[in-house]
């Protein structure tokens, strides 16, 4: 299940840049006062070969080393995040920051759950046509890719699981993890019923990739057209299985409109979606009635009901605070997602286990950090973003240890033996899928 991660202790050291001077005394950014510089950032591959060498799988190194360059992460941005929110900015240096919190809002934030919801949209269509009498594995397949579709864009919101994510219950709600297989079990051999839609823990895309995907394959039609064969699971049919997949895709849609309209406000474009939301009786605003979008680009305006007191404060949440933030969500790939399972002996602990998703997983939570650093999904940076920033006002070694970090982090992920479940069951010596090893130890 979800848990808060408390951030190891890492010594930080403040990084100064020189300020830029302006006589700029109104709200907007002269790009010639501010002297934006446009530089190339480092980036990351799409793509990474699996390590699937069978010697590699009781190596530790891999495991350690992907710890060791989530924490090198975690100290750069930090170290980013206290330059700006310790320096003495100026009016032009305040007004471009604003547009950089504008731009995440706009070409990251919102675009990122808006491309989830129709995902999970989508799934939840294709889900619907899958009947015991008609399916065939062709519908199944597309299930999982769109399931799969769905849980790229998840991963890489959780940069910014601060804001609704985090003040409606949606991360835990639809992204708890172990899935408690033992409870899941329990209500399949006693009936369903409203009280299984209200424990997280057999909710949400986890409980979904277990109906969808065993041994990281899609599940086969003569299976969900039979019973299950997943151990203690040869009692349940099929037909129970895809009832509650359907069921709980519903549930998980509703969430992702909630997270869209939130951060996005009401628009003539989302109107069908805001409907839903407003049907389905879920909050979608801040306490001072703004839509998340406007309570982080308005953050520090007198009179503006932002929830933040000051633009360094919004900053801060965004980059290093520890929860809901870019350093948060590194903190928790690196102490427990991968942690957890290889250091402390909890194989139970495993995200994405039944998909074989784990390392893809991981891998996009950092690229929701590079989004993040770089204002924008597509591995450039936007004029406005900390990359920028931190180039124009001539600190591009901060924009080169950020960024050289990501990277490896990334990298390192990539190279642990895939399946991570599998690497960590030969480490540990145990098998996954024994019921002596379906609960975590973890709190």
């Amino acid at each position: 299940m979800k848990k808060k991660i408390y951030l190891m202790a890492v010594l930080m050291t403040g990084l100064m840049f020189t300020a830029c001077s302006s006589d700029n005394d109104d709200n907007e950014v002269n790009d010639n006062k501010f002297n934006i510089v446009k530089t190339t950032p480092l980036v990351d591959q799409d793509n990474y070969p699996a390590n699937t060498t069978a010697a590699n799988y009781s190596n530790k190194q891999y495991g350690q080393q992907a710890i060791d360059n989530c924490l090198k992460l975690i100290s750069e941005l930090e170290k980013a995040s206290t330059t700006i929110t310790t320096s003495k900015l100026n009016e032009t240096q305040e007004a471009y920051l604003r547009k950089v919190l504008e731009t995440l809002v706009s070409n990251v934030i919102v675009p990122t759950y808006t491309q989830l919801a129709d995902d999970v949209e989508d799934l939840e269509k294709t889900l619907a046509g899958l009947n015991i009498n008609n399916i065939t594995q062709a519908q199944i397949d597309k299930a999982c890719q769109d399931f799969k579709q769905a849980r790229q864009h998840w991963e890489r919101s959780e940069a910014f699981l601060m804001g609704a994510a985090s003040d409606f219950d949606i991360d835990p709600t639809i992204d708890s993890w172990p899935l408690n297989r033992s409870l899941l079990l329990n209500y399949f051999n006693n009936g369903m019923n409203d009280e299984m839609l209200e424990d997280a823990t057999i909710l949400g895309f986890h409980a979904l990739e277990f109906i969808l995907f065993r041994n990281g394959q899609n599940r086969k039609v003569s299976e969900l057209r039979g019973n299950d064969t997943y151990t203690n699971f040869e009692k349940i049919s099929g037909a129970q299985e895809l009832a509650y997949a359907q069921t709980i895709c519903t549930l998980l849609k509703q969430r992702c409109f909630q997270l869209q309209v939130a951060w996005e406000g009401e628009t003539s474009a989302n109107s069908t979606r805001v409907a839903l939301v407003k049907a389905a009786k879920l909050a979608y605003t801040t306490n001072g009635g703004l839509s998340y979008g406007d309570n982080l680009a308005k953050a520090g305006i007198s009179g503006s009901k932002s929830t933040f007191p000051t633009l360094k404060a919004a900053i801060a949440q965004v980059l290093s605070d520890d929860e809901g933030s870019c350093v948060a969500i590194c903190n928790e790939v690196g102490t427990a997602k991968i942690a957890n399972p290889f250091s402390a002996d909890d194989i139970a602990y495993v995200e994405s286990p039944y998909s074989y998703n784990s390392i893809a997983d991981f891998r996009d939570n950092i690229r929701s950090i590079r989004n993040i650093w770089l204002g924008s999904t597509d591995k450039t940076a936007h004029t406005y973003s900390f990359h920028t920033f931190f180039a124009s006002v001539k600190s591009d070694e901060v924009n080169t240890a950020v960024e050289s970090s990501y990277v490896n982090a990334i990298e390192s992920i990539s190279n642990m033996p895939a399946p991570f479940v599998k690497y960590c069951s030969i480490v540990w010596g145990k098998n996954f899928d024994d019921p002596e090893n379906w609960d975590s130890t973890s709190e």
